[in-house]
């Protein structure tokens, strides 16, 4: 599955650079300075083809982004018939190489029009470098930095069923009570065993309420707690210092840098000086994974 996501995504482009790779490994003559270009090809076509797999990996791509992708998409179709010809031609003439002992009468026919073979797939690697320079060229004129975020981030749906009014929920007690008594229940296991309950379901089902109500019902047992919905392009820097916030019971500006480095140690020795004070009974080690199953 993962594979026909990213076919579709780079279309014809991830095959191109291979069908290259072969004509350079091939032992026709080529015009001076054509090899270089088709050098000058491969490798940008490759990094064409890594950014239609960037660009399909992301949950929203801004316009231009996406424009760029359909471009290169479009592009990649052209280049592939003029590859595909001129793979034809030189195949052609390298098999002919080696009959044309048979035929002599032939031979300076065969010579001319290798000749033009050549001056063919010189032209049509030219044209295909000028298309290849003149996208890139108009991609960078109107790019907008990657660094720079929307102006209005839109708000992770899950918010609104963290915070939902309890007396709205209906028939969410039975199954709270059974994650609960799961996530509890201490028979043959250690106290600080780390215990992991995943709840999976389509979209819309109420996971992430179901989580928050577990969350509020036993939270208060633990000197230490976080609940940090991740939506599915996470920024680790806001995760990590959601979490460490929560920790601290402190905002979440002060909570600290954003390097996620930095974050993941002061989470792990802030919790290092905890855990001696936990009492076996609080000492549980709890996370609830909910999955969105499509």
């Amino acid at each position: 599955m993962e594979r026909f996501l990213v076919s579709a995504a780079t279309g014809t482009m991830n095959s191109l650079p291979g069908k290259l790779g072969t004509i350079l490994n091939n032992e026709y003559k080529l015009l001076k300075g054509v090899r270089d270009d088709i050098k000058f090809l491969k490798r940008e076509l490759e990094a064409m083809a890594a950014f239609l797999v960037r660009v399909a990996d992301m949950e929203e791509p801004n316009p231009q982004s996406q424009l760029h992708a359909d471009d290169v998409r479009e592009l990649s179709y052209d280049i592939e018939d003029k590859i595909d010809k001129f793979m034809l031609l030189v195949n052609h003439e390298s098999s002919s190489q080696s009959e044309s002992f048979k035929e002599l009468l032939n031979k300076c026919m065969k010579k001319i029009a290798d000749i033009n073979t050549r001056h063919k797939i010189a032209k049509d690697v030219k044209d295909i470098k000028s298309q290849v320079k003149e996208l890139a060229e108009r991609h960078a004129r109107y790019k907008i930095g990657e660094s720079s975020k929307p102006r209005n981030e839109k708000v992770d749906p899950r918010l609104c069923a963290v915070f939902k009014d309890t007396t709205e929920l209906v028939g969410i007690d039975a199954p709270r009570d059974d994650l609960v008594k799961l996530l509890t229940d201490e028979k043959g296991e250690s106290a600080y065993q780390l215990k992991v309950v995943s709840i999976v379901g389509t979209g819309g089902l109420g996971k992430t309420t179901l989580a928050r109500q577990v969350y509020n019902k036993i939270g208060a047992n633990f000197d230490c707690r976080a609940f940090v919905p991740i939506s599915r392009s996470p920024d680790m820097s806001k995760i990590l210092s959601s979490i460490f916030s929560q920790l601290r019971n402190q905002d979440q500006y002060h909570a600290g840098a954003g390097d996620p480095t930095l974050l993941i140690e002061q989470i792990r020795k802030f919790l290092e000086n905890k855990r001696r004070y936990f009492q076996p009974a609080h000492g549980l080690y709890i996370d609830i994974l909910v999955f969105d199953h499509n």
